[in-house]
Parts: structure tokens; C-alpha cells; sequence
């Protein structure tokens, strides 16, 4: 064994991969909430080794329906060109249709905004491995029965967003009181672990079902998955149309909170 490590070590070399370069594709990343317009940006994907600025679509005819009969032709923006507001504001339990043309290409999407989930209460966590003890947030809320959630959770450490996410659903909890653990890595934040006066802010999001598996499917492609993220958009486009809500709070770590006990 001590021979072959030594081999390996010995034959280090630079490889450059030749990766095959595919056909540019529209990018939709849109997204509606409550009380807030839908706003939509146009991109073109490009090649792994093109550091250049996303080509931006302009031009697009982007259109909003809700179930009701209502609709709206999206704005874009002078200055940002690509990036379009609706006029029409998100409801909770509105199901819209998104169509974008652009050139001869038609793209559709639908998305429902689920309601906000309270947090009830937020306290830290404690792991104890070996001699180390590692704490993280935990959340706790009360999952609204007969009906399907998913979530998606972000951390913010003195204003500053850790990477890792916290996806979930209420399969197997439907209707029960929850405590999500938010396992923290504290390469997230320049590798110190959480400390009393630490200010957390955490912001739930409740998705509709589509963009729970955009953003699953996307953590599959991260972990080495050699597809596209599965997307809600039909016609041939990369993105999502995410329809969410939100609850935040902000929570102070505390002496008590990591004091061995």
C-alpha cells in the first residue's frame, strides 16, 4: 500500500478535461410572492470555462395569468436589461401561468404561492462528539395539517448567508408540531463555530411543489448528478418559476446557549 501511495504521488500530473461545449439555452429565473410583483430574468447559459457576464434576452414578451381570468404583460426594466416586473401583485393560493416568447420559442409555467408558516420558537441545538460539542439553530412550527408543505431554510451569521441548505418536507409530519435542526458548518462561516453574541437570522421559505424539486433535484446534480435540475418550465428552458412565501426572525446566541451542560 505504502508503494502504490507512493506511486501515485509520484505520477502527479495537470489534466486539463475537455469538456464538449453544448448549445447555449434560455435561462428563466422567475419568481412571485405575497404581496410583491413577479419579476423574471432572461439569461442565455454558456460554456464551463466562459467567465464572461451572462448574456442578458431582451425583447421577450413576458406575460402573467392568474386562475381568474386576469393578466399582464411584463415591464422590462431601462436599466437592467432582461430583468422584467409585473404589475400584478402575489396571493396566497393564486395558481399563475407564466409565458415567455422570445424569438419562436414559447415557454409556460405554472406555480400556486403557499401560506407563510409561522416559527413558533428558535433555540440552539447541542451535539456532543468526543470532547467537542457542536451547536446549531433549531426551529421550531407547527406544520398546517391536510395539506403538503415543503421548506427551505436559509442562515445568516452577523449578516452574512451561510451556504449550506436546509431543504425539507412535512412527509411522515403532516399536521405535527416540527423542530428542524439547522446543522451548522462552520466552514460556512471562516471556520468559527457559533458564540455567544452571534446575531442569527433565519428565513423559512414555504415553496410550491415545483420549485421543492428544482431545488432538490439541483442538490442531486451538485452531489455528482449528470443531468439537468427538473424544471417546471415547459418549451426547453433552464430555470424555475418559484412561487414561495416567507417568515424570518433573529435570534442572539446567548452565554446559556453554549455553556456545556
Amino acid at each position: 500500500m505504502l508503494f502504490s501511495l507512493f506511486l501515485f504521488a509520484a505520477c502527479e500530473e495537470v489534466i486539463n478535461v475537455n469538456l464538449t461545449e453544448a448549445e447555449p439555452m434560455n435561462v428563466i429565473d422567475a419568481s412571485i410572492t405575497e404581496n410583491s410583483p413577479c419579476i423574471v430574468l432572461l439569461t442565455r447559459s454558456q460554456g464551463f470555462y466562459n467567465n464572461e457576464s451572462y448574456e442578458r434576452i431582451s425583447d421577450a414578451k413576458v406575460e402573467l395569468f392568474d386562475e381568474y381570468g386576469n393578466s399582464d404583460v411584463l415591464a422590462e426594466s431601462n436599466k437592467d436589461k432582461g430583468l422584467y416586473f409585473s404589475q400584478m401583485i402575489g396571493t396566497v393560493g393564486f395558481t399563475y401561468t407564466l409565458k415567455v416568447t422570445s424569438g419562436n420559442n414559447v415557454y409556460e409555467a405554472k406555480a400556486t404561492i403557499p401560506q407563510a408558516i409561522p416559527i413558533d420558537s428558535v433555540y440552539i441545538y447541542r451535539v456532543k462528539i468526543g470532547n467537542e460539542d457542536i451547536y446549531s439553530p433549531c426551529v421550531a412550527f407547527q406544520d398546517p395539517p391536510e395539506e403538503d408543505n415543503y421548506y427551505y431554510t436559509t442562515l445568516y451569521v452577523n449578516g452574512n448567508p451561510m451556504s449550506s441548505i436546509y431543504l425539507d418536507n412535512d412527509e411522515y409530519r403532516n399536521g405535527l408540531k416540527v423542530e428542524n435542526i439547522l446543522f451548522f458548518d462552520k466552514e460556512d462561516n471562516n471556520d468559527e463555530e457559533l458564540k455567544a453574541g452571534d446575531k442569527l437570522r433565519i428565513d423559512m421559505q414555504t415553496l410550491d411543489k415545483g420549485m421543492y424539486t428544482f431545488y432538490n433535484s439541483l442538490r442531486s446534480v451538485a452531489a455528482g448528478g449528470g443531468t439537468n435540475p427538473l424544471t417546471n418550465i415547459t418549451g426547453g428552458a433552464l430555470g424555475c418559476f418559484k412561487a414561495y412565501n416567507a417568515y424570518w426572525v433573529d435570534y442572539t446566541v446567548s452565554e446559556e446557549d453554549v455553556s456545556a451542560k
